[in-house]
C-alpha cells in the first residue's frame, strides 16, 4: 500500500511559496504544492512529540501525507496509493488518520487506517478494514462510503453514504480499538451525504431529500430522528455547528445557493437566522464550511477559499476570501476543502486542479450596524425605510420593527442615507470600526411638516428667538403649562432627534447640549396640543 518517495506518481515535485490570488481580502498566500492528478478533500494532524503539522491530502490514486511545518515549503512525506476515486475523505483521531472513498475503479481500500506515529518508518503501519453490516436482516460488506466524520470526545466514527443499505450513517466505536471499528448502530431513514456529531446529537446532511436533521444517538443501537429542516436551495451538502451547540450552518451544493445559519436551540423550533452568498457573483457552488472561533471557513470551488464573521447571531458578513482557482462561476472545478483547525492557525485548502495550498488570515471582525429608524413627529418606527452606505457594502430595508441590522469588512468613516416615501431624507457620518457595533437611531422628518400650531399653544411664543449662542435659558413668555410638565424633542433640520426630555415652567437649559449656530426644530406638546418652533442659534 505504500510507494517509495521515489515513485510518488500523483505529486508534481514543485513547490510554490509567497504565491499570492488575483482577488484576496485579509488571506495571504504562504506556500502550495502542485499534483498531477485532481485533488479533493483535506484534513490536518499535528505530531505533538516533535512540534510538526501535517495535511492530510485526498488525492485521485490515495493518500497523500505533507508537512506543513514550513508552510513556505510544504513537502510530502508519504503517499499511501489506493483506488482511483473523485472523492476521498479523512479525518483523525488521536495519532490514527481515517480515509474512505466513494465510487471508484480498482481496489476498494474500506476504511483505510494509517499509524501517524510511524509515517517516518520505512513502512509505515496501515490497516484496511471492510466490516460486514446487517441492517433490516440484510448483510452487506462496507467498500465505500461518500464522507466520514470523528467525535474524538466520544471516540466514535461515523460514516455517511455508505454502501450500505440506504447510505445513512453507519456508528463505530474507536475509543476501544482504534485500528478496528466496532458497529455500534445504524440510522438508515435516509441517504446523507455528510454530517457532525456531538454528544448525543447527530447531525446529518439529507443532500437529496433537501434538509437537515438532528437524530437522538444517546442510544447507538437505535438512533431516532427529532425533526427535518429544508435549507434554501433543497441540496443540503454539508452541516457544521458551533461550538455551544445553539447554532448549525449549512451549504447547498448548488448555483448561486447559500450558505445559511440556523438557531437549532429548540428542536420543536428551529429557525432559519441569516443566508449569504460569496461576493464573487451568484452562479457560485458553496462546498464545505467549518466553523472555527466564531467565524465560517468555506470552501468555495472556483472562488477559493471564503471566511464569514459569524459572531453575530443572525449577521454573517465576509470578512475574508482566497481565490486559489483559474476558473470562475458555475462549475465543480477548485477548492474542494479548507481545514483551519491547525495550532498555528493556518489554513490548508485543497484546489483541485492547483495542489495544496497552506494560506494565513488574521480573522478581521467585521463592522456592524445597528439601526432603529422613527417618525421624528410620532417617535413611531418606521417600516421599509431605505438604508444605502455610500462606498460601503451595506443596503437595505428596516423590517416591522423598524429596525435593521448589516454588516461590511471595510471600516472607516462613510456617509448613510435613510429614506422614505413621505419623508425627508437624512445624510449622516458613520465611523464602523472592525468588531465593533455602531447603534444609533434615525429621525425622518414628514415631507409634509409644517410649523403651524394647534390649541392653546397657539399663542405661546418663544423668546430670545433668534437666540444668541451663549445664552442658556429659553423661557416661553409670561405663560405658564396648566401641567406638570411639558414634552419636548429637539431636533436638527433634518429630523434628526438631539435630546428629549420635559420642560418645567417652560424652560430649556441649551448649556449641556453645545449647540452650534444655526437653525433647529423645537417640538413641545402636552397630552392634547402640540407645537414646532423654529429656533435660531447665533
Amino acid at each position: 500500500m505504500v510507494k517509495s518517495p521515489l515513485v510518488w506518481i500523483s505529486l508534481l515535485l514543485i513547490n510554490f511559496s509567497g504565491l499570492q490570488a488575483q482577488d484576496s481580502l485579509d488571506i495571504r498566500s504562504l506556500g502550495r504544492l502542485g499534483y498531477t492528478l485532481t485533488i479533493n478533500d483535506v484534513w490536518g494532524w499535528v505530531d505533538t512529540v516533535n512540534n510538526k503539522e501535517y495535511a492530510l491530502v485526498g488525492v485521485q490514486n490515495g493518500l497523500s501525507v505533507v508537512d506543513v511545518t514550513n508552510p513556505s515549503n510544504p513537502i510530502q512525506t508519504n503517499f499511501f496509493a489506493g483506488a482511483s476515486s473523485t472523492w476521498r475523505d479523512m479525518k483523525t483521531y488521536g495519532n490514527y488518520a481515517y480515509t474512505v472513498h466513494d465510487n471508484y475503479n480498482g481496489t476498494s481500500n474500506g476504511i483505510f487506517i494509517v499509524d501517524m506515529t510511524t509515517i517516518t518508518n520505512t513502512f509505515p503501519v496501515t490497516y484496511t478494514r471492510k466490516p460486514s453490516i446487517t441492517v433490516a436482516g440484510n448483510s452487506f460488506t462496507l467498500d465505500r462510503a461518500h464522507n466520514l466524520y470523528i467525535d474524538e470526545a466520544a471516540g466514535l466514527l461515523f460514516l455517511f453514504g455508505a454502501d450500505v443499505s440506504n447510505g445513512g450513517a453507519l456508528i463505530f466505536d474507536i475509543a476501544t480499538d482504534p485500528t478496528n471499528p466496532s458497529l455500534l448502530g445504524v440510522f438508515d431513514d435516509y441517504y446523507l451525504h455528510d454530517g457532525v456529531a456531538r454528544g448525543d446529537t447527530l447531525w446529518g446532511a439529507a443532500v437529496l431529500d433537501g434538509f437537515f436533521i438532528p437524530i437522538d444517538i444517546s442510544t447507538k443501537s437505535n438512533p431516532t430522528l427529532y425533526t427535518t429542516q429544508t435549507t434554501p436551495y433543497n441540496f443540503t451538502h454539508n452541516i457544521w455547528f458551533s461550538d455551544d451547540n445553539q447554532r448549525v450552518w449549512t451549504t447547498d451544493e448548488k448555483s448561486g445557493a447559500f450558505i445559511a445559519e440556523y438557531d437549532v436551540s429548540d428542536f420543536n423550533n428551529i429557525t432559519e437566522l441569516d443566508r449569504i452568498r460569496t461576493s464573487f457573483g451568484t452562479d457560485v457552488i458553496p462546498h464545505n464550511a467549518h466553523f472555527y472561533n466564531n467565524f465560517l471557513v468555506n470552501s468555495y470551488y472556483t472562488s477559493g477559499v471564503q471566511i464569514l464573521d459569524v459572531s453575530q447571531d443572525g449577521l454573517m458578513v465576509e470578512t475574508g476570501y482566497y481565490d486559489t482557482s483559474l476558473d470562475s462561476g458555475d462549475g465543480f472545478s477548485g477548492c474542494w476543502g479548507a481545514y483551519p483547525y491547525l495550532p498555528s492557525g493556518n489554513i490548508l485548502a485543497t484546489d483541485r486542479q492547483r495542489g495544496l495550498f497552506v494560506l494565513q488570515s488574521d480573522y478581521s471582525r467585521g463592522c456592524y450596524l445597528y439601526l432603529t429608524v422613527i417618525d421624528s413627529l410620532s417617535r413611531q418606527n418606521l417600516i421599509n425605510a431605505n438604508i444605502t452606505v455610500l462606498n460601503g457594502d451595506i443596503s437595505g430595508r428596516t423590517n416591522i420593527f423598524g429596525n435593521f441590522r448589516d454588516a461590511q469588512a471595510a471600516d472607516g468613516s462613510f456617509q448613510m442615507v435613510v429614506s422614505k416615501t413621505g419623508y425627508r431624507n437624512d445624510t449622516l457620518t458613520i465611523n464602523l470600526s472592525k468588531g465593533v457595533s455602531y447603534t444609533k437611531q434615525v429621525a425622518l422628518l414628514p415631507a409634509n411638516f409644517s410649523l403651524e400650531a394647534m390649541g392653546p399653544l397657539r399663542d405661546v411664543e418663544l423668546y430670545p428667538n433668534p437666540q444668541a449662542a451663549d445664552k442658556v435659558v429659553l423661557q416661553f413668555g409670561n405663560w405658564r403649562s396648566e401641567f406638570d410638565g411639558l414634552n419636548y424633542h429637539l431636533h436638527e433640520l433634518n429630523g434628526r432627534l438631539l435630546k428629549a426630555g420635559e420642560l418645567f415652567d417652560g424652560e430649556l437649559d441649551l448649556r449641556a447640549l453645545n449647540l452650534a449656530a444655526g437653525t433647529y426644530f423645537l417640538q413641545v406638546e402636552d397630552p392634547n396640543f402640540s407645537r414646532t418652533y423654529r429656533l435660531i442659534l447665533q
